[in-house]
C-alpha cells in the first residue's frame, strides 16, 4: 500500500497554516476606525467616520438634530445609539451618558468596555470620549475632544490622524456637514488606517430636517472616503440645480445659470443633473447651453439619452446638426 503519512503531514501543516492566518485576522476585523462627532451653534448634530469593515454607517453613527451625536467602534455596541441619545435628551451630560452606557454595556456579543472606543457630543457643545484598554491595544489609538466636537481613532497610522481631524475642522467653514467631511478626509490624508480601508458614512441631522438632512453611506469600496467625498458633492449638486429651478421661476435667470454652474461643477458625471440642466436651458431659452448640455447628457446616458430627444420640449433644436446626429430613427 502506498505511504499516505507524508501527504497527510502535509495538509496538517497547511490546516495549521490557515489557522494562524485567521487567528492574526480575526482580531484585526474591528480595528481601524477613526471618527469625529460635532454640533454647530445651530443645534445641527452629526457623524463622518471611516473603517476597514463593512458598512459603517449602518451601526456606528448616531445624531439627533438640537440633542446630539455618537459612535461606538471598535468593538461596536449598536445600542448605545439609541440609549445614548435617549439620556441625553432627557438632559444627561456627555460625561454622564458615558458612564451609564459603560456601566450598561452587559458585554455585547461577548465583548466588554475594554474593547469599546465611544465619542459623544451634545447641543450645547459639551463632549466626552472614551477608549477601553483593548482598543488602546491597537496600532495606534486615542481622542480628543472639545467644544462642540469629539475625534477618536483606532488602529490609526499615529497621533496625527486625529490632530489633522481637529485642526481641519475647527478652521473649516460651511455646512456642519462640509466641516465634517473636510476633517474626515483630513484624517485619512495624515495616514488614516494601517491595515486597509472598506467603509465610511456621513450622518448629518438638521434643525430643518427631512430633505436637509444627510445620510450618505458607502458600504464597501477600495477608496471609502474619496467616495463618500463624492456623494456629498452630488448631493449638494442637486440642491444647488433644485435652487435653480426655483431661480428660472421667479424670472433670475442669471442667478439660475449660476446655481446650474455649481451643480454641474459637482455633479461627478451624475446624468440626472445633466438633463436637468438641459431642460431648464430649454425653457429659459438657452438653446446653445441646451444643446451642450444634452451632449453631455446623451453620452453618460445613451439609452435614457433617446427618449430624452423624442420630448417636444426639444422641437426648438429640430434640424440642428448635432442634435439631429444624437437621434436614432
Amino acid at each position: 500500500m502506498p505511504n499516505r503519512r507524508p501527504a497527510r503531514n502535509a495538509l496538517i501543516r497547511v490546516l495549521q497554516l490557515c489557522g494562524l492566518v485567521l487567528l492574526a485576522i480575526i482580531p484585526s476585523m474591528a480595528f481601524a476606525t477613526f471618527s469625529i462627532v460635532a454640533c454647530d451653534r445651530n443645534g445641527n448634530c452629526g457623524v463622518a467616520v471611516a473603517t476597514n469593515n463593512l458598512a459603517v454607517g449602518a451601526s456606528v453613527p448616531y445624531a439627533q438634530a438640537r440633542v446630539g451625536a455618537l459612535v461606538s467602534q471598535f468593538e461596536t455596541n449598536p445600542t448605545y445609539g439609541p440609549k445614548g441619545l435617549a439620556l441625553l435628551s432627557s438632559g444627561k451630560s456627555p460625561d454622564a451618558t458615558l458612564q451609564l452606557l459603560l456601566d450598561g454595556d452587559g458585554n455585547f456579543d461577548g465583548s466588554t468596555i475594554a474593547e469599546r472606543q465611544v465619542g459623544i457630543v451634545d447641543a450645547r457643545g459639551r463632549s466626552a470620549t472614551y477608549s477601553g484598554t483593548e482598543a488602546l491595544s491597537s496600532t495606534w489609538a486615542g481622542a480628543l475632544h472639545g467644544d462642540g466636537y469629539a475625534i477618536q481613532g483606532n488602529g490609526l497610522a499615529g497621533e496625527q490622524v486625529v490632530a489633522a481631524m481637529k485642526q481641519t475642522f475647527l478652521s473649516s467653514t460651511g455646512t456642519l456637514a462640509e466641516r465634517l467631511m473636510a476633517s474626515l478626509e483630513a484624517g485619512q490624508d495624515a495616514g488614516g488606517q494601517t491595515i486597509g480601508k472598506r467603509s465610511a458614512a456621513l450622518l448629518v441631522r438638521t434643525t430643518d430636517g427631512a430633505w436637509q438632512d444627510i445620510d450618505l453611506r458607502v458600504d464597501a469600496a477600495t477608496e471609502p472616503v474619496r467616495d463618500l467625498r463624492q456623494l456629498l458633492d452630488q448631493h449638494y449638486a442637486l440642491d444647488a440645480m433644485i435652487r435653480a429651478e426655483h431661480q428660472a421661476q421667479k424670472g433670475t435667470n442669471d442667478l439660475a445659470r449660476a446655481s446650474v454652474a455649481q451643480a454641474l461643477h459637482l455633479s461627478h458625471g451624475w446624468d440626472r443633473i445633466w438633463r436637468r440642466a438641459a431642460r431648464l436651458a430649454m425653457t429659459m431659452g438657452d438653446k446653445d447651453r441646451a444643446r451642450d448640455y444634452l451632449a453631455v447628457f446623451v453620452s453618460l446616458s445613451p439609452v435614457w439619452g433617446q427618449i430624452e430627444l423624442k420630448d417636444d420640449l426639444y422641437a426648438p433644436l429640430h434640424g440642428d446638426a448635432l442634435f439631429e446626429s444624437w437621434r436614432k430613427p
